[in-house]
Parts: structure tokens; sequence; C-alpha cells
């Protein structure tokens, strides 16, 4: 008969351990905040994989944007250059180079008498002290 109550009060311990450990961990004040920090973990985390997806999706409809004005303007400068040579004609069009260093002829130079002061004649009077 010994053996037999030794035998319940080790299992009696054990079950009563066990059911203690699941009570503390569903009770206690850390695992409610481990719990409370656990879903904001996750929430932030599946915030940041939505905000990664809008960015992405927002910066491919950029690039696209982009491309479809960049084909347009090409449209626009081949209509514009065949117009013209059709208008106008190619005697009366002048050469422009846009790649080229501009020529001494075309280039306006400012010229200054003096050269411009970046101070004041007159003193700040900023380390002027009173004394009288």
């Amino acid at each position: 008969m010994d053996k037999d109550i030794v035998i319940y009060l080790i299992i009696g311990f054990a079950v009563g351990f066990i059911i203690s450990f699941i009570i503390m961990n569903v009770i206690s004040p850390k695992a409610r905040k481990y719990a409370s920090v656990k879903r904001e973990l996750e929430q932030a985390q599946e915030e940041l994989k939505t905000q990664k997806q809008i960015i992405a999706k927002h910066f491919s409809h950029s690039a696209e944007i982009l491309d479809n004005m960049a084909k347009d303007f090409r449209r626009l400068y081949q209509h514009m250059a065949e117009n013209s040579q059709q208008i106008i004609g190619n005697d009366n069009i002048p050469n422009i180079r846009i790649d080229s260093e501009p020529n001494a002829d075309t280039q306006n130079n400012l010229v200054f008498e003096k050269q411009p002061k970046d101070y004041s004649e007159t003193p700040p009077n900023l380390f002027k002290t009173n004394e009288k």
C-alpha cells in the first residue's frame, strides 16, 4: 500500500505542476503582455508587408507612366521634325547642335565694370561697446 500512495503522490504532484504551469501562463501579467506584444508584432509585420506591396505597385505604375511619357515625347519630336521640314523646308532651318560647345559669336557675356562687393561699406557695430 505504501507504493500505491507514493505513486499517487508523484502523479498528483506532476498533474498539479502541469495545471499550475498552465494557469500561471494564462493568468499571469507577463503572459498576457507577451501575448499582446506578439499580436502587435504580427499586426505590424502584416502592415509592413501590405505597405511594401503598395510601394512596389506605386513604383511600377510610375515607371509605366514615365515610359509612356517618353514614348509620347519621341512621337511629338518626330512629328515636329517631320512637319517643320515640310512647312519650312531644309533651306531656311538653321543647324543647331545641342551637344556641341557654343561658339564665341553666339555667346552672351556679362561684363561688369567693377566686381560687386559682398560686404557693406559700413561696419556692422557688433563689437562696439557703449563706454562713456
